[in-house]
């Protein structure tokens, strides 16, 4: 009796022969269970169910890191960590960085270094390889066939030929050769072809021929040339009409755009008119308090003549998007490219997919914004938590939202004035198991909107960010006063005489340090490591002695935004205080962004850590080399250390870094305005900012706001980062 086989999956018996070889299943099994490729790493596999895409290897990285991304290399949705799939992960530390495929062109074969594993000589990737193969085994499968085939008719042929010797042999010799020359052009139309180049040729000599295969896989890519071409013209035929639809939106938006102008023109022109009317009759009118963007920086200057297109392009596509071109957008347009890149980064925070439902992204918002006073940004994001759906009971204050996000309140609380005090005990409270626990993705997420919102209130704050008109008084008048109502430019700037000499003086010497700087770092042969510390720990001990001035009023909370705040009295203190024990120094090299905190946010939220890394980079890279009235100046020095002296008032010291250059690049004023802005920004005046820089452009002093928010931003996140880290191990 013949031996059997079981099945791998029903595990019924059955002879060898009936098993699929590899994964010996039987013909319903291999029905049933159908080998398929999984969407993301696109290797095959035997599936489980109709609605099983993927592989279980796949499947358990899901669970693990979320949604894969394409490779930088292949393009395959398979990198669940960093931005690489395991598989070119492994090959490029194995083969070294990878080269470009023979057959798709990617930069994404690696060499072995050996020729004998290439296929035909060639440097394919992986997918091509596998489809390169595909076609070999389907032409080898093909050329059986028609080999088999082209045997059966040769002996169909032979046998019918000698039946025709034996039986037709009288007949055959009776006919006439005139007959046979007359028969003969009658049957060979039937026989003939036309070959490719033209010429004739006969079937039965093309069967019997040993290329026969090459004209069935010819003819089958003709077949596929045709249904490619008609597909090609089908979606040509799309994109015409597409690009039609394009041409005709851009045309009504040009119209609309015109409409409007148009419109605010004749407004312009009316208020205008009833002004000069009062004027001729003696009524004296109220003054706006604040007339523009911004209280600190004039609106000519923000909307000045001959705007850059690319900056009227991003305010039309605000206005476009949101129905409005919000202050802090008017402001920061003066930078577009960065403009562009903290749009990016907010839209994914509010409006795209992730863990955490709209309308408590803008209620984390507030949260964050009520924690530094900032009556802007809460009453912006009331109005959209409202629009989003969100309860307006909670609206009442902190202690009317979920027990989920009144737990958020403690790490809230110190990620905008210590986040130096973080530890894995704060994310372990928050991740414990219960009915109001956070998942990981979700407290990433809030971490990241928090620490967006509380630098974004420093940013607020320290440009002078007027609120909307539309805002709960953003529309108010102070009662006209006898004395004339528009103030001097020059006393209000303070750089009228002597003190516009001192301001010359202050930006030569400015010029003077920093050529001086840059020689010493030339002729400077290396400072030891000890050198180094001492001088961060002086900055970080002189630190103390820059604050504001005491008799700065405090701010009254608003009942709107006192309602978010629970101990209202806990703020900012400095890192090192004397008469007490300070925290241990944040060493950048032992917790970096670049080597910790990027690949662990984009991990476990994807596509933000590459958002947050450009806006770093913009923004620290932005330069015009230019300051005050000098051109073609590098700037490198000036904004590294503004970066870094952020970072050190919140504790974090890089050892690369000589601290020597703070003392010599940022005046006291400077330091003064930059430590304020950065740590209790509610605090900040219009005086701290026009006693800064007082010969600068204003758009070199929002390049400065710009760079506080973000060297804020990504202090409190290094905290928080090396929390997580240190809870996960």
């Amino acid at each position: 009796m013949a031996a059997l086989y079981a099945c791998t999956k029903c595990h019924q018996r059955f002879s060898f022969e009936a098993l699929s070889q590899g994964q010996q299943l039987c013909k319903e099994c291999r029905i049933a269970h159908p080998i398929v490729k999984c969407t993301y790493c696109r290797t095959e596999f035997q599936q489980e169910s109709k609605t099983n895409t993927i592989c279980k290897k796949c499947a358990q990285n899901v669970k693990l890191y979320g949604t894969p991304k394409p490779c930088q290399y292949c393009n395959v949705i398979a990198a669940f960590i960093g931005n690489k799939c395991q598989r070119c992960t492994n090959s490029e530390k194995k083969y070294g960085p990878p080269l470009s495929c023979e057959q798709c062109k990617q930069q994404c074969a690696f060499d072995r270094k050996d020729d004998r594993k290439k296929v035909d000589g060639k440097l394919l990737c992986w997918l091509c390889t596998l489809s390169y193969k595909r076609v070999l085994q389907k032409t080898k499968e093909q050329r059986k066939h028609l080999s088999s085939s082209s045997r059966t008719s040769l002996q169909e042929k032979e046998q019918f030929s000698r039946l025709s010797s034996g039986s037709h042999y009288n007949s055959q010799k009776t006919l006439s050769t005139s007959s046979i020359q007359n028969e003969i052009p009658k049957k060979k139309p039937k026989f003939e072809a036309i070959s490719a180049n033209g010429d004739s040729f006969s079937p039965d000599l093309a069967l019997d021929s040993p290329g026969t295969d090459h004209f069935v896989i010819i003819a089958q890519l003709k077949e596929e040339v045709a249904t490619l071409k008609k597909m090609l013209h089908q979606k040509d035929q799309m994109i015409l009409e597409k690009e039609k639809k394009i041409t005709e939106l851009k045309a009504d938006l040009q119209y609309q755009e015109s409409q409007m102008r148009a419109k605010m023109n004749q407004m312009e022109k009316t208020h205008k008119e009833v002004m000069e009317q009062l004027q001729d009759r003696g009524i004296k009118l109220p003054r706006q308090l604040g007339r523009g963007p911004s209280s600190f920086i004039p609106v000519e200057e923000i909307l000045q003549e001959g705007t850059e297109r690319a900056q009227r392009q991003l305010f039309i596509e605000a206005f476009v998007s949101t129905g409005r071109v919000g202050n802090i957008t008017m402001v920061m347009g003066l930078h577009p490219e960065y403009l562009a890149s903290f749009w990016k980064t907010q839209y994914l925070l509010l409006h795209l997919d992730g863990p955490l439902p709209y309308h408590k992204r803008h209620y984390i918002a507030i949260m964050a914004a009520a924690r530094h006073q900032c009556s802007y940004l809460v009453g912006f994001h009331v109005a959209e938590f409202l629009k989003v759906g969100g309860n307006p009971g909670w609206l009442q204050g902190l202690h009317c939202a979920p027990q989920k996000l009144r737990n958020l309140n403690e790490i809230n609380k110190i990620l905008a004035h210590r986040p130096w005090l973080i530890t894995k005990e704060h994310i372990e409270a928050l991740l414990k198991t219960g009915e109001n626990s956070w998942s990981l993705a979700e407290l990433i997420q809030a971490l990241v909107l928090l620490t967006h919102y509380h630098s974004l209130a420093s940013f607020v704050f320290g440009c002078g960010i007027n609120l909307e008109t539309d805002q709960e008084g953003g529309h108010a008048f102070q009662p006209p006063s006898p004395r004339s109502c528009d103030s001097s430019p020059a006393s209000e700037d303070g750089v009228s005489g002597s003190s516009g000499r001192d301001a010359m003086q202050e930006v030569e010497v400015l010029m003077a340090r920093m050529k001086l700087l840059q020689e010493c770092q030339l002729e400077e042969e290396g400072v030891t490591q000890e050198e180094m510390e001492t001088r961060f720990e002086l900055e970080k001990t002189e630190s103390l002695l820059v604050a504001p001035s005491v008799d700065i009023a405090e701010h009254t909370l608003p009942p709107n935004v006192l309602c978010f705040v629970e101990d209202p009295e806990f703020g900012y203190k400095d890192f090192t205080r004397k008469g007490e024990q300070a925290p241990p120094t944040f060493r950048a090299q032992d917790y970096s962004w670049e080597d910790h905190g990027y690949s662990l946010i984009n991990r476990l939220y994807p596509d933000m850590g590459q958002l947050l890394d450009e806006k770093f980079q913009v923004v620290y890279n932005l330069t015009y080399n230019t300051i005050a009235m000098h051109s073609g100046v590098d700037t490198t020095m000036l904004r590294r250390a503004i970066w870094n002296y952020v970072h050190c008032v919140f504790g974090i010291r890089y050892d690369d870094y000589d601290y020597g250059e703070v003392n010599q690049l940022l005046e006291r004023s400077l330091k003064v305005y930059i430590k304020t802005v950065a740590c209790y920004p509610e605090r900040a005046t219009k005086r701290m900012y026009t006693h800064f820089w007082r010969r600068f452009k204003h758009s070199e002093k929002v390049h400065v706001n710009l760079l506080l928010l973000e060297a804020r931003m990504q202090a409190a996140l290094l905290y928080a980062l090396r929390a997580i880290t240190r809870y996960m191990t």
